[in-house]
């Protein structure tokens, strides 16, 4: 349960580099409450400054049986470098989950379109997915665009779920790199007609896209002239 505020006080238990300045952190209570929340949601995390706390929002990239809270951080300006610059058994004070971004049970084929770091909280609805035997039941498609393949995060991780799960697909797209690898086949934007591609039509799914402002009006953009109804498609976008 949270602290009468709304806030947890939290330490850095860890840091583990996930991609080419970005890097994950995993904060533990310092009290023993377990913090609920659903896949796909996010939290403020605060840190100290001359005015008093200063916060700005992550989404949560571990899953609710984990014992920690994790937040996967790209270094792009002045906060989150603060965040990567944090060192073992600091302390922080984090926000209550928040946030609607993640799918309903009765949601049985979704589609996640991730660029960059938009990838965090599809990472933590397929790791709950995955833990919980729940891919038998729900087709997922990644679409995930980078500009060069060492800002992939959690490659390994993803296909190693992947490998194990017929009912997930990845589909890995660079925007500025060409290279050979049998798990990357597509160098360009993802765009309507590669994902009909992919998909076969667009009927009778979710929607869910995450990443910068550009990159998901685009994309929103693009398969609503597909016909996607806009009650099946999920943003969640950030500067």
């Amino acid at each position: 349960m949270p602290e009468k505020n709304g806030k947890f006080d939290c330490i850095l238990a860890s840091k583990k580099k996930e991609a080419e300045g970005i890097t994950t952190l995993k904060f533990k209570p310092k009290r023993a409450d377990k913090i609920s929340f659903i896949p796909g949601q996010f939290i403020f995390v605060y840190l100290k400054n001359e005015s008093g706390l200063k916060g700005k929002p992550y989404t949560i990239s571990s899953i609710p049986d984990d014992k920690f809270l994790s937040v996967t951080v790209k270094k792009a300006g002045e906060f989150s470098t603060a965040l990567h610059n944090l060192a073992i058994g600091e302390s922080v004070t984090i926000g209550e989950p928040t946030g609607r971004f993640f799918p309903e049970e009765k949601n049985e084929e979704l589609v996640f379109l991730a660029a960059g770091i938009g990838v965090a909280p599809f990472v933590s609805i397929i790791r709950n997915y995955a833990k919980k035997g729940l891919l038998k039941n729900k087709k997922i498609h990644l679409f995930y665009s980078n500009k060069t393949k060492k800002d992939i995060a959690f490659f390994d991780e993803l296909n190693g779920i992947s490998d194990k799960n017929k009912n997930q697909r990845i589909f890995y797209y660079l925007t500025r790199q060409k290279i050979k690898d049998s798990r990357i086949k597509e160098f360009k934007r993802i765009d309507a007609e590669s994902i009909r591609d992919k998909l076969g039509c667009f009927e009778n799914k979710d929607y869910f896209i995450c990443g910068s402002m550009d990159f998901v009006s685009d994309i929103r953009r693009a398969i609503l002239n597909e016909g996607v109804e806009k009650q099946n498609i999920h943003i969640e976008s950030f500067y």
